[in-house]
């Protein structure tokens, strides 16, 4: 289904790059532009978009603001895209119910990633975000812990993977594309911190995210 897009970001002429942008992406129709969270979220009176965007700071409302105003009014799904890539920002951003974060200087590939899993009901950090966020602590009860949590769709396709079927197969099992599955696994194996799906399984398995 074709997209409707709502960015919001006060840097006009960065604003528009990034729209020009997206517009190249396949499933995206429209993105519409806006200097501020506040003139975003008086637009929802007239359209609905399929995806939010948000810068976080900006004149009048800032992103974070934008979001808590928008958690209590919609479901549209939001992901920050910000060149503030402090730690306590992209944490007080999820908890508010942000779908994803992005830095600003993310090419188009990490850009079409993220639309995917999010719109497909997951959430989305790119590498550099995860290594960010990664806080794990491993002590005598070896407790690992992830930067977010998995959605219910990752849990899904974790199961999958660790009972040892393929993309193609979960795809089929799942009525997904088999680059859905492959982006889903991408994510959960940022989200990890693991390389190969081999790593990937083990953790899983050890720290008891599925069941052996």
């Amino acid at each position: 289904m074709p997209l409707t897009i709502y960015l919001a970001d006060d840097h006009i002429i960065v604003a528009q790059g990034v729209a020009n942008l997206l517009k190249t992406l396949p499933n995206v129709e429209q993105v519409i532009v806006f200097n501020s969270g506040k003139k975003l979220i008086e637009a929802l009176d007239t359209q609905i978009p399929d995806l939010i965007i948000l810068d976080i700071e900006m004149p009048e409302m800032n992103g974070i603001e934008a979001l808590k105003a928008l958690n209590s009014i919609t479901e549209v799904p939001c992901v920050m895209l910000s060149m503030n890539d402090e730690k306590y920002i992209i944490q007080e951003c999820m908890k508010l119910g942000a779908k994803g974060f992005l830095p600003k200087d993310c090419n188009l590939d990490e850009m079409a990633e993220a639309i995917e899993v999010i719109m497909d009901g997951g959430t989305y950090l790119g590498e550099r975000i995860n290594k960010i966020l990664t806080a794990r602590k491993t002590d005598a009860n070896q407790v690992f812990e992830l930067p977010m949590p998995l959605t219910k769709r990752e849990q899904e396709i974790l199961a999958d993977i660790c009972d040892g079927r393929t993309c193609k197969e979960i795809a089929n099992k799942l009525y997904l594309s088999t680059r859905t599955v492959e982006t889903h696994k991408k994510s959960i194996m940022t989200k990890f911190d693991v390389h190969t799906t081999g790593k990937l399984v083990s953790k899983a398995i050890k720290y008891k995210f599925v069941k052996p």
